[in-house]
């Protein structure tokens, strides 16, 4: 159960990389795309939405949105004058995707780019308008930006397709997943890092840095909401720390306690994720109980995914062990990445917690299901409450051919520091 020896994971190489041609694929992809749905152009928001839509078309992430046409060159809005002025940096040798590069206002910028492709009546696909990420569950592209579109276009036919192009840009290549198993390396390092850091008396802030440092010093970010911290006993609350944002201290760590992260390094626009958690001091039995349930849910997950295979019942294979042994989940118990769109009933079984207490936390529905292909990547976090009390485990699994490859594996258990 204890992990211990510094780090298990070091990179074979200079970190991967990608050039145009995976541009071309993508831009490929997306033109088949437009043609089987009917569509003219593309228009996908990236803006601060936790999944950068844009990054797909653009290999960068301006905070801003891409019209894409059938036809042409696209076109990439930004507001911000200083990536547009970098671009002429010196030894600057980069090879930029879109040479289109148009910093000002976004909305009139995608009005503009439209009229200018004589798309006044075209039937126009958008991507982020009403995505349902985590995050962002009512989309991403403002009402400021979207409302002068609207407007400027009454007579365009505007089709929002963010879950079916979330579908294509979730199959990742060999090249692309090379990418994703650097992150999920990364990935586990930190986690390594963090079981070193983690004791008695440490701050919660200390761990925090020690692990988002090795993570950047790697070269890699963090997508939002970059990293979550948690610690203590009985503990449910569930996203980034507190202190820093309201003027209280980190938590200093205490013998008993559980301590918990959610990493999600990113790299070459790829999210990996891993959920730790780690006892400090021998685990009691509620604890490796619930350990085992979660692992349960976890190895069902491995055994179940294949291509062909319903995001759905993947879900329900790894529901059944907590069913079983009578334990409610408070997140979900997995969910896609890059982009996370295919999401897991979350707070499944909470009634035998709280039974009508908090009527939010009520069994949902999938966000949407879909039929799981090769290249595909997914975060298995399969974590089993009872009472209070939680453990929760897991990493990044990527759908091939023959089953699953696991791309993490220290977060895959329960730890002990």
């Amino acid at each position: 159960m204890k992990q211990t020896g510094g780090t298990s994971w070091k990179p074979a190489g200079p970190p991967p990389t990608i050039g145009l041609a995976q541009r071309d694929r993508h831009w490929s992809r997306t033109r088949s795309f437009l043609a089987e749905n009917g569509l003219s152009a593309l228009v996908v928001g990236g803006f601060r939405g936790r999944e950068s839509f844009e990054t797909y078309l653009s290999g960068e992430s301006l905070q801003g949105a891409v019209v894409f046409p059938a036809v042409g060159e696209p076109v990439y809005l930004t507001w911000s004058a200083f990536r547009k002025i970098g671009r002429s940096d010196p030894d600057d040798e980069r090879e930029y995707w879109i040479e289109d590069l148009r910093p000002g206002l976004i909305g009139p910028g995608i009005l503009a780019a439209l009229r200018e492709l004589a798309l006044e009546r075209a039937r126009v696909g958008v991507v982020g308008l009403t995505s349902r990420n985590p995050m962002e569950l009512e989309g991403c592209i403002p009402y400021g930006v979207w409302a002068p579109v609207a407007a400027g276009l009454p007579d365009a036919d505007f089709v929002e397709v963010s879950g079916p192009y979330s579908l294509l840009m979730m199959e990742k290549d060999e090249e692309e997943l090379r990418l994703a198993r650097h992150a999920a390396g990364v990935g586990e390092r930190a986690c390594q890092v963090m079981l070193d850091a983690t004791r008695a008396g440490a701050s919660e802030s200390e761990i925090y840095a020690a692990v988002a440092g090795s993570i950047y010093a790697a070269g890699l970010t963090l997508t939002p909401p970059s990293l979550i911290i948690r610690s203590g006993v009985g503990r449910l609350a569930w996203g980034p720390p507190d202190w820093g944002v309201a003027p209280i201290p980190p938590r200093r760590i205490a013998a008993g306690d559980l301590v918990y992260a959610e990493l999600m390094p990113s790299y070459g626009g790829i999210e990996a994720q891993q959920q730790m958690t780690i006892t400090v001091g021998k685990p009691g039995p509620l604890v490796r109980e619930l350990a085992a349930v979660a692992r349960a849910s976890y190895d069902a997950g491995l055994r179940a995914l294949r291509p062909g295979l319903l995001f759905s019942e993947l879900f329900e294979a790894m529901a059944q062990p907590l069913r079983d042994a009578e334990c409610w989940h408070l997140s979900t118990l997995v969910h896609s990445v890059s982009p996370a769109t295919l999401l897991g009933v979350s707070h499944g079984g909470v009634e035998k917690a709280f039974g009508a207490e908090y009527p939010w936390l009520r069994p949902r529905p999938i966000s949407m299901d879909a039929e799981l292909r090769e290249g595909m990547l997914f975060s298995f976090e399969p974590n089993a409450c009872r009472g209070r009390t939680r453990v929760n485990i897991g990493g990044t699994v990527a759908v091939r051919a023959g089953g699953a490859e696991e791309l993490n594996s220290i977060c895959c258990r329960l730890n002990e520091s």
